[in-house]
């Protein structure tokens, strides 16, 4: 009789402990796939001037500064547009500033029914002479703004003002005005897919055609539709010449680590890429958001900067928050394999666009 039942109790434990191997072989396969449609289904994506690979389903942000006027894109109906821009005029003019100066000074198109533009100051409380210029733009289902700040010491006269005797240009309005509506005119719609042939810069939904220039910046990132903790953060900068590389910092970063006890260095170096003097480093540990995840970072033409070899980041985390990210996480989604996998197949595919700049 016992031995019957010890016979029973052992077919039990084989039949849970075959189950649990099934589960696990499961779970494994399934991780598995996730992750070969990570890093198997790619597929080229414009970043400013370059090209990088990444995952088929993403989500995308970016922005953009070019000669001083920063440029945001953003998926719209032609209605919401319209809305925005009536909502903006209705703002601007039922508001009267604090002094008796206006407060808008133009509110007319740029070139065309879908743009508009604004020259403002900005604010109620603004000096009398800050002057806001901000131009909107709306094609195939995208709405671009650009924006810079300007001065007019002249409407109203500020001439004899001793600080204002200093500036050499006392109205410098005119000319931002003329920047921005040039690139309101060349700036232009572009598909997901588009890969541009030409020199220009590469937004979300947007290209703006032109020659690489040393006062260009942009950002984009990119988060995984089916991984909302995980992200990938482009950004280049003509404007930066740093005196030293990622690599050179290497006292500063441990400096920082030996602090965070919870975060460590697993890989640094040295990383070939076409056209790009490139250095990473990775690190593993707690993230902003208290859970185990990953910060990797590639910095590339650290001390050459300019036009034609901007300097080059990409940030990659999981379990850290970003710009798409709806619900706290409590567990990465990626082990430190999986986020080391991920970053190698997509962090080596950066390269810049044939005849970007």
């Amino acid at each position: 009789m016992n031995i019957s039942k010890n016979r029973r109790l052992l077919a039990i434990v084989l039949m849970f402990v075959t189950a649990l191997s099934y589960q696990t072989r499961a779970l494994a396969l399934q991780e598995n796939n996730d992750m070969s449609e990570l890093t198997e289904n790619l597929k080229p994506r414009c970043v400013g001037r370059y090209l990088i690979d990444m995952p088929t389903e993403v989500l995308v942000s970016s922005g953009a500064k070019v000669l001083g006027v920063a440029i945001d894109s953003e998926a719209m109906s032609h209605d919401k547009y319209l809305q925005g821009i009536a909502s903006r005029q209705a703002t601007l003019r039922g508001k009267k500033s604090m002094d008796a100066y206006p407060l808008l000074y133009a509110d007319d198109a740029v070139d065309g029914s879908n743009t508009h533009y604004f020259i403002s100051r900005g604010n109620l409380n603004a000096d009398p002479a800050n002057r806001v210029i901000e131009a909107y733009k709306w094609d195939h289902g995208y709405r671009y703004k650009l924006e810079i700040e300007g001065s007019d010491f002249l409407h109203p006269d500020q001439t004899q003002d001793s600080i204002v005797k200093q500036i050499a240009v006392k109205n410098d309005v005119p000319d931002k005005t003329r920047l921005v509506f040039d690139l309101v005119k060349r700036l232009r719609w572009r598909s997901d897919d588009e890969i541009p042939a030409e020199p220009g810069l590469c937004i979300l939904g947007g290209f703006l055609p032109g020659k690489a220039g040393d006062k260009e910046k942009v950002l984009m990132q990119f988060v995984p539709v089916g991984n909302r903790d995980v992200s990938f953060d482009f950004e280049s900068n003509s404007g930066i010449r740093e005196s030293d590389t990622l690599l050179q910092r290497a006292g500063q970063i441990n400096a920082g680590l030996t602090l965070l006890s919870d975060r460590r260095t697993i890989r640094k170096g040295k990383v070939k890429l076409p056209g790009i003097d490139a250095e990473e480093w990775l690190i593993v540990g707690k993230t902003d958001l208290g859970v185990v995840g990953s910060m990797f970072t590639l910095e590339g033409n650290s001390m050459t900067g300019g036009a034609q070899t901007p300097l080059i980041m990409l940030d990659f985390q999981t379990a850290s928050p970003n710009f798409f990210m709806k619900e706290r996480f409590t567990t990465s989604s990626l082990n430190k394999s999986e986020a080391v996998a991920l970053w190698d197949t997509v962090s080596r595919t950066l390269r810049p666009r044939p005849n970007g700049f």
